[in-house]
C-alpha cells in the first residue's frame, strides 16, 4: 500500500515546497513511484514539478468537486539533466493545484466519501508507492479533506526562526484536531528545513526543538544549490553528488522511511 504523508506548517516560507520537491526526487531515485498532490492555492509545487512539462487543464479542485477525473488533473514531472538535454520522466507525478482551493464554501460541498474512494482507486491503479501532499498554511476544510480522505502521516518542516518555535503548539493542536477525523494519523516529526549551521539563532532554535520527542535530527542547509535546483526543476538527488544539501535530503528521506515503517 502507498505511504501517504502531508507536509504541514501554519506559516509560509518554511520549506514545504522545496522539501516535497527534493524528497520526491530522492524516493524516485530509489525506484519508488511518487504522487505529489498540491493543495496550496499558491501552486508553487505545481509550478516547480511541472516546470518542464505541460500542466494539466484540470486541477485537484475540479477533481474533488467531481468535475474531472484524477488522471485529468495529474501530469508527469520532467527534468533536464543539463541545459540542452531533453526533459525526461523520473517517476514523480503531480496533481495540480488551483487558486480556487481558497474557496472554503465550495470545499464544504465536496462528497468526501466519493473523493476518498476515487483518490484511493487512482493511487492503487497507478501503483504509487508514496503520496506526498503539500498543505497550505491555513485552510480548515482542506485539512479535513486531507486528513480524513488521503494521508496517514504528517511531517512538519520548520524554518529557523523564533516564530516557528512559538508556533509549535499551534501545529500540534492542528495534528490533534486531525486525529478527531483520523484517529490513526501519526506525526513523523519536525525538522529544520532552512538551517544555517554557523548562525547562533539557528543553533539556539535547534537546541529548543531537540527537547521535543518529535524532533528529526536532520537539518536541511539554507544553501544556494537547493534554491538553484528548484529554480531549474532538477531534483538535487539526480546531480550534485558531493552536495551537503543532497546528503541532507537523502538522510531526511531515510528517516521518513524508517519512521513510516515503524508505524
Amino acid at each position: 500500500m502507498a505511504k501517504k504523508i502531508a507536509f504541514i506548517n501554519g506559516k509560509g516560507g518554511c520549506g514545504k515546497t522545496t522539501s516535497i520537491f527534493h524528497v520526491s526526487g530522492v524516493l524516485a531515485r530509489m525506484g519508488e513511484k511518487v504522487l505529489v498532490i498540491d493543495f496550496d492555492k499558491q501552486r508553487n509545487t505545481t509550478d516547480t514539478l511541472l516546470m518542464n512539462a505541460e500542466k494539466p487543464e484540470k486541477t485537484v479542485f475540479e477533481f474533488m468537486l467531481g468535475k474531472a477525473t484524477a488522471q485529468e488533473a495529474t501530469a508527469e514531472a520532467l527534468f533536464q539533466s543539463r541545459g540542452n538535454a531533453n526533459p525526461k520522466y523520473y517517476g514523480v507525478d503531480c496533481m495540480a493545484a488551483s487558486v480556487n482551493l481558497e474557496d472554503e464554501s465550495a470545499l464544504k460541498k465536496i462528497d468526501k466519501d466519493r473523493f476518498e474512494k476515487e483518490i484511493g482507486a487512482f493511487i492503487t491503479e497507478k501503483g504509487y508507492d508514496w503520496v506526498l501532499v503539500d498543505m497550505p498554511p491555513s485552510n480548515k476544510e482542506l485539512n479535513n479533506i486531507c486528513f480524513s480522505c488521503i494521508v496517514d502521516f504528517v511531517i512538519v518542516p520548520f524554518s529557523s526562526d523564533i516564530y516557528s518555535v512559538s508556533g509549535y503548539g499551534d501545529i500540534m493542536n492542528t495534528v490533534d484536531e486531525a486525529r478527531d477525523i483520523n484517529p490513526s494519523l501519526n506525526i513523523l516529526g519536525v525538522y529544520l528545513s532552512r538551517y544555517m549551521k554557523n548562525c547562533a539563532v539557528d543553533k539556539y532554535i535547534k537546541e529548543q526543538l531537540e527537547d521535543f520527542d518529535t524532533f528529526i535530527p536532520v537539518q536541511i542547509p539554507l544553501a544556494a544549490d537547493v534554491r538553484e535546483a528548484v529554480m531549474f526543476g532538477r531534483p538535487i538527488s539526480f546531480y550534485k553528488a558531493a552536495s551537503e544539501s543532497r546528503s541532507a535530503y537523502e538522510q531526511l528521506t531515510n528517516e521518513i522511511i524508517e519512521r513510516v515503517e515503524a508505524n
